[in-house]
């Protein structure tokens, strides 16, 4: 049982090392760490059931929008998980995918703020490099799908809202024009 335990830890690690060079973002080693220790432990429950899971935890995100919510790391572990390898089940329930970035940003943040010590210092670095791992999770998901992770609008949108790096990628493949942010005419 150990040895299947650490082939499945070598095996997403192995991924996210290739992820990374692809997407020629190079993360720390502590986010490296977590990445795959949440891999691992998030593999049977995302493996199974996505579709619930997905609508569950949409209701349950929005319903608390304007409550404080207990376990911040765990909606920033789920919303990075269905921002960057689920966003199929994410797009279908009609909300960006640059929806789930910011609140998953948003909640590391706020744990960090909260945690002192080491662990605040982990959830302060993950805030801040939230999407370049988002972006790794990406090409992770179009490395082992051979398809493109996000539609043309949700690039559009995670591209402008969040500065992802994958985004614009996925852009510039769709269109041989260049992306240009749209801007707000004053009258």
């Amino acid at each position: 049982m150990i040895d299947l335990q650490l082939a499945e830890a070598a095996g997403w690690r192995a991924l996210m090392t290739l992820a990374q060079q692809n997407a020629q973002i190079f993360l720390s080693d502590a986010i490296e760490q977590y990445a795959v220790s949440l891999l691992y432990r998030s593999l049977g429950t995302a493996a199974s059931g996505r579709g619930p899971q997905v609508t569950r935890f949409t209701k349950n995100l929005l319903a608390a929008r304007h409550h404080p919510v207990a376990n911040l790391p765990a909606v920033g572990d789920h919303c990075l998980l269905f921002a960057g390898l689920l966003t199929e089940q994410a797009m279908l329930q009609g909300i960006p995918v640059a929806y789930f970035a910011q609140v998953g940003q948003q909640a590391y943040h706020d744990h960090a703020a909260r945690t002192p010590g080491e662990d605040g210092l982990l959830y302060r670095e993950l805030a801040q490099h939230f999407v370049g791992l988002l972006d790794v999770f990406l090409t992770m998901r179009e490395l082992t799908a051979a398809a493109p992770s996000l539609d043309g609008l949700n690039a559009y949108q995670l591209w402008c809202e969040t500065g992802s790096h994958h985004g614009w990628q996925v852009l510039r493949a769709l269109t041989p024009a260049l992306p240009a942010l749209a801007t707000h005419a004053r009258h």
